[in-house]
């Protein structure tokens, strides 16, 4: 499995997030995982909006982006375990 990095940089009231590779990476897990972003926005309490945005790597609040980040990363600590 190829170790998936996503960074956010503090500049000053913002965080920039490379949203092109957490784009990829948020997508590639929920086709991997059979879900419709419905399904993910529910799972992770947002809106489906929120997940096209993000799936599209267009500008989502820094809390929206540390949140989807969270969930992202458990369901890639999930899958790691459940490969081993």
């Amino acid at each position: 499995m190829e170790k998936i990095v996503a960074e956010m940089k503090r500049e000053g009231v913002t965080m920039d997030v490379d949203r092109q590779q957490f784009a990829l990476a948020l997508k590639t897990w929920r086709l991997r995982a059979n879900k419709t972003q419905r399904e993910v926005a529910d799972a992770w309490q947002t809106s489906r909006y929120t997940i096209m945005k993000a799936e599209k790597a267009k500008p989502i609040s820094w809390e929206q982006a540390y949140k989807l980040f969270a969930h992202l990363s458990e369901e890639l600590r999930k899958e790691a375990a459940n490969e081993q």
